[in-house]
């Protein structure tokens, strides 16, 4: 049989906190991180009831006297589904869900938006590098940039050796490049730094094109991977409305609820006591959870899950 565990964790913290909940949370040592995290798992997970009870928490459960227990469950009741229709719970939820339905952020579509947006506005970026070069370059004084290029070229030939492949090849074009330059622009300081110019850029829009392209390409792979995103969200969204669940655990308590035979008698068995009805003694653990507790409390549970139920249709 299946049941509704938040609505056994309200019984059962129920019993713990009789007309002052709040309070006794900080008395027992039960923290409200304790009961979200327990509303969150016992909604999730319907095989068995998770809570864990420590010595003092029954022994304050054992002390509620009867006509406190329907008022005390009803209190409770009230602050667990408050919590539950929060939107924290609704965050919380989804945020557990993702660990089922896992959904990859990095395709997400803020980033590819920032994608599109960044390869969108290359070409104005290039123009405005390109224009700065281009100012900053016409400032130098043209016998300096010259006798600047022959200094460095010597250090940069040397600086080959830790290149390797087609870094290295390209590298080589360049200065092979440089030097036809400067031999064709000797004395001429002017015409050298007009060539240089126009071969510095060349290489700059270039080098540009090539970033572009790859961009381009990146940008193709993250919108193709934007499509899987999408589906992976599609099915985290399908399965963040937690009402479906919760209206099955709802109905499922009040039929356990209506099966508890609070009549049912004992006999010692040992250390223990069995019930005289052996269909009972094969009943699921959460029944006889029901039937200790007790009719009082367990039959405001039962109206406060309808109450609950109803307000969800």
């Amino acid at each position: 049989m299946k049941y509704i565990p938040i609505l056994c964790t309200i019984l059962f913290l129920a019993a713990l906190m009789a007309m002052k909940p709040l309070d006794a949370l900080t008395d027992t040592g039960v923290t409200l991180q304790n009961v979200r995290q327990g509303v969150l798992e016992n909604l999730a997970e319907e095989n068995y009831f998770l809570f864990n009870s420590t010595s003092a928490m029954r022994k304050i459960a054992k002390g509620i006297p009867e006509n406190a227990q329907a008022t005390t469950v009803r209190a409770l009741g009230k602050w667990v589904r408050s919590y539950v229709e929060s939107d924290n719970f609704k965050q919380e939820y989804r945020q557990w869900l993702k660990q089922k339905y896992p959904v990859d952020e990095t395709y997400s579509d803020a980033v590819v938006a920032q994608r599109e947006q960044a390869v969108g506005g290359m070409d104005s970026a290039i123009s405005q590098q390109m224009a700065l070069i281009q100012q900053t370059y016409a400032q130098l004084d043209p016998a300096m940039l010259q006798m600047s290029i022959k200094a460095q070229l010597s250090q940069q030939e040397a600086q080959l050796t830790t290149l390797e492949g087609e870094e290295r090849a390209a590298k080589a074009r360049e200065l092979a490049e440089l030097k036809k330059i400067l031999a064709a622009t000797e004395g001429k300081p002017t015409e050298f730094k007009k060539q240089f110019i126009a071969y510095h850029s060349k290489l700059l829009k270039q080098g540009s094109d090539q970033n572009k392209s790859q961009q381009q390409k990146d940008l193709a792979n993250a919108q193709e991977r934007n499509i899987e995103y999408k589906k992976q969200n599609a099915i985290l969204d399908a399965h963040s409305d937690f009402r479906p669940l919760l209206r099955q655990r709802l109905k499922n308590f009040i039929v356990l609820c209506d099966d508890v035979d609070f009549n049912a008698k004992l006999i010692p068995s040992g250390r223990k006591q069995d019930f005289i009805n052996s269909l009972y003694q094969r009943k699921p653990a959460e029944w006889k959870f029901l039937y200790r507790l007790g009719k009082t409390p367990v039959m405001e549970a039962r109206a406060f899950a309808q109450e609950w139920l109803t307000d969800l249709k």
